[in-house]
């Protein structure tokens, strides 16, 4: 236990106090002894949960949120998910919260509030990006005494995913965004997400590296999509099989260096207006990566798709991905 810092000396009719605690410095005068004892009594408590120390009266969260994404964010190879991330935490309330009064129960609030619109899984990367903001303010840049972040509990992570896309609402997503069979030259944008859809299907690629994939990582007489940089830091090699060689036929001519020409975000949109105008629920543009792992498990051992679909961690990739029809598994025994 850390023993009381506060001087508490009298001076004429008033009592002054003074308090040195871990570099900071504080002091107030009252008229009466007591006061003077619990506002001591009360900013050591401060001091030592770290809501006030060094952090700046005139700085809000959303000042360092804002910092950290002009600052720290650019570097990370994941800066467009974290960017995103920040975005919507510098919406919210707490972004207002002056650094001298933020409190783990400001956290804790805001925690509460979003798990009433996300998935506890979206609340707990928040929360890491909301930590990791508050770790840079108070050991890089002097402006927290401590992280609030570590004094709130995390939301229980919900039950993996196990949502694929079925055949059919494959076939309507891609009449919704108005690709058919007779459709030679993509030149719609809602076109080549519906062929980037198909792609993902085909390769168990990520939305993100299949729209940043430019024709020089297309090998196609090798039949190999070259990743130069993965979520996960690592390059990849991708195997195509031949109907992704025959989506990305599709596709020459649209456009000079990238394959598909279409940005993540507006990929998103678009997958997300035909899934809506589709009816289609509960579906995201990521389970095609649990569909494609699926399908290659029927073809490949678990090494492999490991292999293909970038996974260092055999768990994720078996607990979260592979989610084969037990019926399909019982036909392989015979």
């Amino acid at each position: 236990m850390i023993a009381p810092m506060a001087t508490i000396v009298q001076r004429g009719n008033k009592w002054r106090v003074q308090i040195r605690l871990r570099g900071v410095t504080r002091s107030n005068t009252f008229e009466r002894h007591a006061d003077a004892k619990a506002w001591a009594a009360r900013t050591e408590s401060q001091i030592l949960d770290g809501l006030q120390g060094n952090a700046s009266r005139n700085k809000t969260f959303g000042d360092i949120a804002q910092r950290y994404l002009e600052e720290v964010t650019p570097q990370k190879r994941g800066q467009r998910e974290e960017s995103y991330r920040i975005g919507r935490i510098l919406q919210a309330h707490l972004s207002t919260i002056y650094l001298s009064d933020l409190r783990p129960q400001d956290i804790a609030d805001w925690r509460d509030d979003r798990l009433k619109e996300v998935s506890s899984a979206s609340v707990i990367r928040e929360i890491t990006t909301i930590s990791a903001i508050c770790n840079q303010a108070m050991r890089e840049w002097g402006l927290l005494n401590d992280n609030p972040v570590l004094k709130i509990s995390k939301p229980k992570p919900t039950k993996a995913r196990t949502r694929r896309p079925t055949e059919q609402e494959i076939e309507e997503l891609c009449k919704a965004m108005l690709l058919t069979e007779d459709t030679k030259k993509p030149e719609l944008v809602t076109q080549r997400v519906a062929l980037a859809l198909l792609f993902a299907i085909e390769t168990a690629m990520r939305a993100g590296e299949i729209c940043g994939l430019t024709w020089n990582d297309m090998y196609l007489t090798k039949r190999i999509a070259h990743l130069p940089i993965t979520k996960n830091g690592s390059s990849r090699d991708v195997p195509l099989s031949k109907r992704a060689i025959e989506i990305i036929e599709k596709l020459k001519g649209i456009d000079e260096k990238s394959v598909f020409n279409v940005d993540a975000k507006t990929l998103d949109v678009l997958f997300r207006r035909a899934r809506d105008k589709c009816e289609i629920e509960d579906l995201h543009f990521h389970d095609t990566r649990r569909e494609a792992l699926t399908r290659m498990s029927k073809k490949v051992p678990v090494e492999m798709l490991a292999k293909i679909s970038g996974h260092k961690d055999l768990r994720i990739l078996l607990n979260v991905y592979y989610r084969p029809e037990m019926s399909d598994i019982a036909s392989m025994l015979d």
